[in-house]
């Protein structure tokens, strides 16, 4: 599958993005001033801190009584003030841009000038097309100027470390390459290599919620204050011509062919290593060195290992949907992806637009998070800005989570390992924060976070500052995953994390009138009344802790662990307060029934048990129809993310029409210039999705999203195509994972299903297709299942 376009991208939102994991760049794809915007994961504001502002145990324990006695308001008024003391979480910043100006150069093919051939005329150009083909991760543009072929070629390997790109031309050209970026503060360009350094700002006092300037960030000279020091060198080879390097960048004068090689490097040695105790610049320049050596091996080996090792994890699934009566390639491949959204959104039948979002969404994360790399941040790895919105950072109540629900399904497992070490550094850092802020044992990290671990409040309102229950919430991801791969190292590498989660939770509980509950509590980011959110407790954090209890519960159960904090989680599990219905029918988000501010807000936080959750299923059909009710209510708007959640919460109702309706609400087309909502989402038309502005969430929970539209495993039963849209007549998905590791293969056409399974051992399991009846089944570990069945 792939993204094709006939014109070059107007601006970052229309580019392709490429990366490794760590390395990551946006192509423009454009004729005569190419711009690549480079990023890298560590690139971030500061440096380690320790300091614990925002809170205090007494403030906590005011709202606290306040709220139990019915004084919301009150109690959200003395958070508040306490809040403003709070400093807001660091900054992800962009490297830089790595520039390529096609300079005027009128030689023809046998050396002698061309009238009119200067890069300025685009009428002399034909034939233009540019491509990001997903199953290869590959960005390629080509087209016919003034007679002459071009073609563009670029990649970023994780094997070898670095950026390739290539251009070949039919004709001599001439091109000067050169670098731009806000923190590089030197550039060395010779004749076939350059080299930039930089160094981040130091610790930065900007505030999520206020407009923020580029010159407020600080560079300390203490060595112990400086940010995150960088080096990018590159080299430049070129197949005739000459090369000549200047202060000015690197000119290329009639070549028929370029290669540049880029790599990037950082200082950063991990979350609490200051400046001092990171990589020396003689380190940096060593990791570079080996990394250049690695990519100076020819264009087509470097590309031929890059594309197999990528493949190792994009090609464990795939997903084919198509028509009764399947379009000619030729037909479809004139049709760039612009006409093809602009068609969609007036009403053609396109279903292989569902499969090709959904294969984006798996090459993003493939490409923003591998083993050795940071976590997929709000924006992957991709920020073009100095100041990116929210500063690009790991939101820890919804956004970071969703980033990851796609990784047990698509057999992705080792994608989430930076998630593991994200989640081991807050622990770290949290185990501060509750004792400090909230006299509690266990951790307890806040709604924002980022590379250096904060894990103390942010400023601003409660309704999103006060939410101490960010990894708590992260520990839901780290368990699922062990329940598709079955893999007890595994297990035992995150129930430390688990257990420090579940001692603060424990520490949380207080008595009231309905039994244990987490008390004061928020709903993340929703208001009642007309402007209140601290209430006496609420369902989201009470199903946090419900799901966290009785993961860690069966963690030990699989370990064979007994302990006190067992017992204790069991107690509690029997008395905490249970999750009501309100007179609606729908599931009460507060512990009374108060009216909304906004009746269809982006967050459905208070449905948590249907999911990331798995205590309310078909199984509990009070429960389950209240789900649907709360649904309703919330309508089927919202920014992108919402959207997505918004569609794999319909497929957990197992109701594909109304999946296919909000589905299409996601794929509304964002002019690139709009300004910032948070109603309207949609994507970009490059496929990124916009809450508006970008967030990758939206894309990663849509890949998570139609994987539950193809199975589902959370309860008691394996269902093979719960809710399928009505327009997905015809398909085929393989490799996806139900939990129990167990592979399913699928094949429909119209209302007939095939499938075969594939247990990793022995197993027995009830199976339903659609809303067929449930068969029961005692499978063999590597035996592959062949069935049918039929939709109704």
């Amino acid at each position: 599958m792939e993204l094709y376009f006939k014109n070059p991208a107007k601006c970052w939102l229309e580019g392709f993005p490429l990366g490794n994991g760590r390395m990551g760049a946006v192509i423009h794809g454009a004729l005569d001033h190419e711009v690549l915007q480079l990023n890298e994961d560590t690139l971030w504001s500061g440096s380690p801190y320790s300091g614990q502002t925002g809170l205090s145990p007494e403030v906590v324990k005011q709202a606290r009584e306040l709220a139990k006695a019915g004084k919301y308001e009150e109690a959200k008024q003395v958070m508040e003030k306490k809040l403003e003391e709070a400093e807001d979480v660091q900054v992800y910043l962009p490297f830089g841009d790595l520039l390529l100006d096609f300079v005027e150069d009128n030689y023809g093919a046998d050396g002698d000038t061309v009238a009119g051939a200067s890069p300025d005329s685009d009428t002399a150009v034909t034939d233009y097309e540019r491509h990001l083909d997903l199953d290869r991760a590959v960005a390629s543009e080509c087209y016919v100027r003034n007679g002459a072929k071009f073609t563009r070629t670029c990649f970023i390997s994780a094997p070898a470390q670095g950026l390739v790109y290539q251009i070949n031309s039919s004709r001599p050209f001439s091109i000067l390459v050169h670098c731009d970026g806000a923190f590089i503060r030197e550039k060395d360009y010779k004749e076939n290599h350059f080299t930039l350094t930089g160094i981040c700002p130091g610790r930065s006092g900007l505030k999520v919620i206020k407009e923020n300037k580029p010159e407020e960030f600080l560079f300390p000279d203490e060595p112990e204050l400086q940010g995150v020091h960088f080096i990018g060198e590159g080299c430049v080879t070129a197949e005739g011509g000459r090369a000549t390097g200047s202060a000015d960048g690197i000119l290329l004068e009639h070549v028929t062919g370029v290669e540049i090689r880029m790599a990037i490097r950082t200082s950063f040695r991990g979350f609490d290593k200051a400046y001092t105790e990171q990589y020396s610049d003689a380190q940096i320049r060593h990791m570079l060195a080996t990394d250049l050596e690695k990519l100076s091996r020819p264009f087509e080996e470097l590309l031929d290992e890059h594309v197999e090792e990528y493949r190792s994890f994009y090609g464990r699934t795939s997903l084919k949907l198509w028509e009764d009566v399947p379009k000619i390639s030729a037909e479809t491949s004139q049709y760039d992806l612009w006409e093809r959204l602009t068609a969609f959104h007036e009403g053609a039948s396109d279903p292989e637009l569902y499969a090709i979002l959904f294969a984006f969404g798996k090459y993003l994360l493939i490409s923003s998070s591998r083993p050795g790399t940071q976590a997929a941040n709000l924006q992957g790895i991709w920020s073009n800005d100095i100041i990116p919105p929210w500063f690009s950072d790991f939101t820890v109540n919804i956004n970071t989570e969703m980033n990851y629900w796609m990784t047990g399904p698509l057999n992705l497992a080792q994608m989430q390992e930076p998630l593991v070490n994200l989640c081991k550094a807050l622990v770290k850092n949290g185990q501060k924060t509750a004792r400090e802020l909230l006299n509690s044992e266990g951790a307890a990290c806040f709604h924002n976070t980022d590379i250096w671990g904060k894990t103390s409040p942010a400023t601003g309102k409660a309704v999103w500052a006060f939410w101490p229950f960010g990894e708590a919430w992260l520990c839901r991801n780290l368990f699922d995953q062990y329940l598709f791969t079955e893999d007890k190292e595994y297990l035992k590498e995150i129930m430390p994390i688990l257990e420090e989660n579940v001692r603060f939770c424990l520490a949380q509980l207080q008595e009231t009138d309905q039994g244990l509950a987490i008390c004061p509590a928020t709903s993340p980011e929703n208001l009642f009344y007309e402007d209140c959110s601290v209430a006496e407790y609420s369902e989201n954090t009470l199903a946090i802790a419900r799901n966290l209890f009785r993961d860690y519960v069966k963690g030990c159960e699989v370990l064979g662990l007994q302990n006190q904090i067992m017992c204790d989680v069991l107690e509690a599990l029997e008395r905490m307060v249970p999750t009501a219905i309100g007179s609606k029918g729908q599931i009460l988000e507060w512990n009374q029934e108060f009216p909304e501010q906004d009746v269809h807000h982006r967050h459905v936080s208070h449905l948590y048990e249907l999911h990331p959750g798995c205590g309310i299923t078909p199984q509990t059909p009070e429960l389950y129809k209240a789900v649907r009710k709360s649904l309703e209510l919330r309508g089927d708007e919202g920014t992108g993310w919402s959207l997505a959640w918004k569609v794999l919460m319909w497929a957990r109702m197992e109701d594909g029409a109304h999946v296919e309706k909000i589905m299409k609400n996601l794929f509304y087309v964002v002019d690139p210039m709009e300004e910032m909502g948070i109603r309207r989402g949609g994507i970009y038309p490059n496929l990124f999705c916009a809450h508006p502005p970008f967030q990758i969430d939206g894309n990663l929970g849509y890949s998570a999203a139609v994987a539950e539209i193809l199975v589902q495993s959370q309860g008691e039963e394996l269902v093979l195509l719960p809710a399928l849209p009505p327009s997905w007549r015809n398909g085929e998905a393989t490799g996806f994972i139900a939990r129990g590791n167990i592979r399913v293969d699928l094949k429909w056409k119209g209302k007939n299903v095939t499938y075969t399974l594939t247990p990793a051992h022995d197993t027995t399991l009830r199976l339903r297709v659609g809303k067929g009846d449930v068969r029961g089944y005692s499978l063999r570990g590597g035996v592959a299942y062949e069935g049918n069945g039929m939709l109704s």
